[in-house]
């Protein structure tokens, strides 16, 4: 049986720390949409050098982002090699956000902790996931670092839109090959996916009276046998 013992001790031993750098991470925001997420990969590529760790940082080219509805990508890939022989595990997790809405008490974007919670968008999903994954490694490496096999670190920012410019896009451009694959998640199940949304396009008869009521306010005025409203949950 492995003893976790050791590692326990080196996360306890760095917790305060990796709070910190959860902090740093919310400080910046990720609003998905718009979706300006360049910036905070800059971010976290300049936090995460201060361990040591050097992130690749792959620009999706800013036609495909825009032709996509977002502003900015550029998806991180930090790779832990620690020996020939062996797999590679990729630990990926997502920047990007729904905007906070209304409602705050606290701001969003303060990563102000306040009896031991923080409050912040993206504390929790996903942003929390890059401190986990990231003081996860360094606790392995410290106390019981491999011998054989990779550890990557993949931190994209396309999840909100459906995950086609952020993991899919770096599969797809042959940027990364891992074996095996941890990814955020709310479950232990072992699923084949990967957390998305569904985008659709509805054009409704008009004049109807379910239509003039619903929130795009349909001007009766205005000819609307074209009219659209976009959804995405």
């Amino acid at each position: 049986m492995t003893d976790y013992s050791a590692l326990d001790a080196w996360i306890d031993q760095h917790f305060d720390e990796e709070v910190r750098f959860l902090q740093a991470l919310v400080r910046v925001p990720t609003d998905t949409p718009p979706g300006n997420n360049a910036p905070h990969a800059e971010r976290t590529a300049e936090l995460l050098r201060e361990f040591g760790y050097e992130a690749e940082k792959h620009a999706v080219p800013a036609a495909e982002v825009h032709a996509y509805g977002m502003e900015s990508i550029t998806n991180l890939i930090v790779r832990r090699p620690y020996g020939s022989g062996g797999r590679t595990i990729a630990l990926n997790a997502h920047g990007d956000v729904v905007p906070p809405g209304e409602g705050w008490t606290r701001d969003p974007y303060g990563a102000e902790i306040v009896d031991g919670k923080i409050y912040g968008r993206a504390t929790a999903v996903s942003k929390s996931d890059f401190a986990s994954f990231t003081f996860a490694v360094r606790a392995l490496e410290a106390v019981a670092r491999p011998a054989h096999g990779a550890v990557e670190l993949h931190f994209t920012y396309d999840e909100e839109f459906g995950g086609e410019l952020g993991p899919g896009w770096l599969l797809e451009k042959g940027l990364t090959k891992p074996d095996l694959l941890i990814a955020a998640g709310f479950s232990y199940e072992v699923v084949t996916a990967h957390n998305g949304c569904l985008q659709m396009e509805v054009t409704p008869p008009c004049p109807t009276p379910a239509w003039t009521r619903c929130k795009a306010r349909c001007i009766s005025s205005t000819p609307c046998t074209r009219r659209t409203m976009n959804t995405k949950r």
